[in-house]
């Protein structure tokens, strides 16, 4: 296991480089759509390539379509 850290572009927490793609690869299509759809709204330099925790990545998901 790597000790290398990556920053989490939307909150600047440090997190583990390996935990960063992991919850993308759990979700179906739609959910990831949706969910770079209301980041992107709330942080429109933020892009899909940005490294993402699963922290910030859960609270977006979970925000109910407006």
């Amino acid at each position: 296991m790597s000790n290398t850290k990556i920053v989490c572009s939307i909150c600047q927490h440090e997190i583990p480089a390996e935990y960063l793609k992991k919850h993308r690869e759990e979700e179906t299509r739609e959910i990831i759509d949706y969910t770079v759809g209301l980041i992107q709204s709330r942080h429109p330099e933020w892009v899909q390539s940005d490294a993402t925790c699963q922290k910030c990545w859960d609270y977006y998901r979970s925000l109910p379509a407006t």
